[in-house]
């Protein structure tokens, strides 16, 4: 009896194992509905209050990259926007890029300096990066986005 007992365990333990092992708990993102997608985005972004030297605040700059590829190459020569957001959390230098060679678009953010950081410190934001639909004319009034990527800035 009790040797049927142990083996019924050593049976159940068994089949919890092997159904547990390769299930997968995460959820997938999701497919991308047309062949752009934006790939290596620079975030969390980490930014530290500027440094004063004599009296002259450094400028706290920070490169902001995503990467856009279609159909999994790289994309080159193709514009990205970043979406506006409250100046007291900084400001983008270059709001719209083109995409480098390797299909980079590469964003200059400026962090606030003194007692405007000290009023962020330790807080998230997200800012967002967009691709509109190359296909649509630009002055048309119905522009489509295609991608968005989110850029965590934290504010240590």
């Amino acid at each position: 009896m009790k040797k049927n007992l142990i083996y019924s365990l050593v049976l159940v333990l068994t089949v919890a194992l092997f159904s547990a092992c390769g299930t997968n708990s995460k959820e997938n993102p999701p497919e991308p509905i047309g062949p752009y997608t934006f790939f290596n985005g620079t975030t969390p972004l980490k930014i530290i209050k500027p440094i004063e030297v004599n009296g002259t605040i450094s400028s706290a700059d920070y490169n902001v990259i995503v990467q856009l590829l279609k159909n999994g190459l790289v994309e080159p020569g193709q514009s990205v926007q970043m979406k506006p957001f409250d100046f007291r959390y900084g400001n983008i230098l270059n709001s719209v890029v083109s995409t480098d060679a390797n299909g980079n678009a590469i964003f200059k953010y400026q962090a606030p300096s003194g007692s405007d950081y000290d009023s962020i410190r330790g807080q998230d934001i997200t800012i967002q990066a967009i691709f509109l639909d190359p296909e649509v004319d630009a002055t048309s009034s119905t522009q489509d986005i295609l991608l968005i990527q989110d850029f965590v800035l934290q504010f240590r």
